[in-house]
């Protein structure tokens, strides 16, 4: 009888509060186990959102650093049916995979003291794609400044020395393309709640808190721009912006409904950007 443990990925993920939460449930179910390997199912897998890849990876890396696990899976069958996730580097075929669609932006992690490399990778890689808007040189310049304070955030306040992980992907049908962004620190909270003296005290506060113009954890710099002004970019586009720390999932979208907020009944570690450019 083969006791071989296997973990299912099936239906749908999307880069919603559905999509996220059935990654944070395949990472707690998977947390169970200790020096094992586990077969991914994925027969039943009809969609994944490509730029997913960023959390998924950072998941599978700390399971495997924390728990001493290893993962199997039917290569072959991801090739022939989710072949994006090795054009966009996530995964690794025998071939070469090219991307002649165009509509990746690759996976990669950075240690968190590579501030060189990370801008390289946003200004060569993520806002030289096809997928993105024609912006102009305030707005590009102002989303690179964004996305480094957010970058040079992790390492003031995550208190992690784990890789920051990143994967994007460009829907042509939507006009959208898609950039995710992991840590694997200690989200939002703690540090606001020092700067605020326990006044903001919980993981929805600590996101609001964060996205106030001005408002920065940091001693005697100036900061706290950085959030803002992606949040102020996306509004003015009609884009989207999603914010993943501690138990709360927060959107752009969300904040004109009356729920403003999901929670997540086993939320993850660290914070989770994901940033909807909206090429039409």
């Amino acid at each position: 009888m083969d006791n071989k443990i296997v973990l299912h990925l099936s239906d749908s993920f999307y880069t919603n509060f559905s999509g996220i939460k059935r990654l944070f449930d395949f990472y707690k179910s998977a947390s169970d186990y200790y020096n094992e390997t586990i077969y991914i199912d994925f027969y039943h897998l009809n969609w994944f959102d490509a730029n997913l890849s960023a959390l998924f990876g950072s998941i599978l890396a700390k399971l495997t650093k924390e728990n001493n696990l290893k993962f199997s899976t039917d290569l072959k069958y991801l090739e022939e049916h989710f072949d994006v996730l090795f054009r966009n580097g996530f995964l690794r075929s025998e071939t070469a995979v090219s991307d002649e669609q165009q509509s990746t932006v690759s996976f990669k992690s950075f240690s968190t003291d590579d501030k060189d490399g990370f801008i390289d990778y946003i200004e060569n890689d993520l806002l030289t794609h096809r997928g993105m808007p024609n912006f102009t040189e305030d707005e590009k310049d102002n989303i690179i400044d964004s996305l480094i304070e957010v970058f040079c955030n992790i390492q003031i306040h995550s208190k992690s020395d784990e890789p920051f992980y990143v994967c994007g992907q460009y829907y042509p049908k939507q006009g959208v393309l898609t950039f995710s962004m992991v840590d694997l620190g200690v989200g939002f909270l703690p540090a606001i709640e020092n700067k605020t003296n326990g006044v903001v005290d919980n993981d929805y506060d600590a996101i609001k808190w964060a996205l106030e113009k001005r408002n920065t954890t940091k001693v005697g710099k100036p900061g706290g721009l950085g959030l803002f002004d992606l949040n102020s970019y996306f509004n003015k586009t009609n884009g989207n912006f999603q914010i993943i720390s501690g138990d709360t999932f927060w959107s752009l979208e969300l904040e004109t409904t009356v729920i403003k907020k999901f929670h997540f009944p086993n939320p993850y570690v660290g914070s989770i950007l994901n940033l909807f450019f909206n090429y039409k």
